[in-house]
């Protein structure tokens, strides 16, 4: 570029004796090259903003125009004081003036989108003039992925701890409750009152001492699964028998259920019995989030290679400072509850490659969407070994 600039710099004392026509097709050369770089930004997957020393924008393409806002060029204002988002605007701004040589920070935005950007700020001098290229990546989905990656790491170390810890547990229990047994018989011998007020106290340990038996027995059948087993099912089919097992719950719950299939969805491979529960799970949620009836929608939809599942109830909706820790082992908000369910949704949705997504608003209900790859059997080459 400075080579360029030079060479300008040079011919302008020798313009008179330069041929007409040699110097217009110079200047269509660098019209045609300067419209096709202008052609390359517009149609650039990442976002572009060209700015003066003063942050003005001079230039921006489509896509940075979108993630930030309504940014014009003719506004004769900073970018930062174009963007809709005050913390965002904020951040660019610092960034902006910080007089580093080049700047490269992450940008969360609410408005006009929820989005996370990586942004570089370059500064340029081209002549006598200054400019700040500023450059917009797109790391929405990276970020998830490192969230759900180390979301699954954690889960995966607190299962294991959790699973030595709940069988050093599982052995003196199973001792104590035997040793109940025995001395519950050793109270037949006292006096009627003494027996009674002891048998009640008695029993009320027997209780609880079976209520972490049962406890850990549901924590190491959710820890110790079975390996996955593949298999051509029918999603549809799936769901279908999982509202079927709970419908007389769901009557007795007064939960109106409309469950909408998706006939074109094409069989595909998966573990049937481990998305049966999966849904269960996620249908027992729904039921037990409407104390009081409510109505309970699964809309069951594919687009492209993806299957679409949107579990949809009227319930009392879950706290916004909660909705990222649903999904943690042990967490929940029931009395009654051993935190592991949504876990093991999660888990399986998980192993198929899959993802959950929740949204939730107090006193409205609350509505799950669980996305599966539509994953077909790898055909087989002609006389490939083990064929049929």
């Amino acid at each position: 570029m400075s080579e360029k600039l030079e060479f300008i710099k040079k011919l302008k004392p020798r313009l008179l004796r330069i041929e007409k026509d040699s110097l217009y097709l110079k200047l269509l050369d660098a019209v045609q090259e300067n419209l096709l770089l202008e052609e390359v930004f517009q149609n650039l997957e990442e976002g572009v903003v060209i700015t003066d020393a003063k942050g003005y924008p001079v230039f921006i393409n489509p896509r940075g125009g979108d993630w930030l806002g309504s940014i014009r060029v003719a506004a004769k204002q900073p970018v930062w004081n174009q963007i809709p988002d005050p913390s965002a605007a904020a951040l660019l701004r610092e960034n902006f003036l910080s007089g580093k040589a080049r700047s490269v920070f992450d940008l969360k935005t609410l408005a006009p989108r929820e989005m996370r950007m990586r942004v570089s700020i370059l500064p340029r001098d081209l002549g006598d003039r200054k400019r700040f290229v500023i450059l917009l990546s797109d790391i929405t989905s990276r970020t998830e992925q490192e969230f759900e990656a180390a979301m699954l790491s954690r889960m995966e170390s607190l299962v294991r701890l959790a699973g030595g810890i709940a069988h050093e547990i599982g052995n003196p229990l199973n001792a104590i409750a035997i040793h109940l047994e025995l001395f519950k018989k050793r109270l037949a011998g006292l006096p009627e009152a003494k027996r009674r007020e002891l048998a009640d106290s008695l029993s009320d340990i027997q209780d609880e001492t079976r209520r972490l038996d049962r406890i850990l027995r549901n924590f190491l059948k959710a820890t110790r699964r079975p390996p996955l087993r593949f298999r051509l099912d029918d999603l549809n089919e799936v769901i279908a028998d999982a509202l079927s097992f709970l419908k007389p719950q769901l009557d007795v719950g007064k939960v109106r259920v409309k469950f909408s299939k998706d006939k074109g969805l094409p069989v595909f491979l998966m573990d049937r019995e481990r998305l049966y529960y999966a849904f269960m799970n996620l249908i027992k949620n729904a039921l037990e989030a409407m104390p009081f009836g409510g109505t309970l929608k699964i809309v069951v939809a594919h687009k492209q290679s993806c299957a679409i599942v949107t579990v949809t109830d009227t319930g009392c909706g879950i706290d916004e400072k909660n909705i990222t820790r649903i999904f943690d082992i042990y967490y929940t908000t029931k009395q009654e509850g051993a935190g592991l369910g949504l876990m093991m949704v999660y888990d399986a949705i998980a192993e198929h490659g899959g993802k959950i997504e929740v949204a939730s608003k107090l006193n409205k209900g609350t509505t799950f969407n669980v996305l599966l790859p539509i994953r077909e059997p790898q055909l087989q080459l002609p006389g490939y070994p083990g064929r049929g």
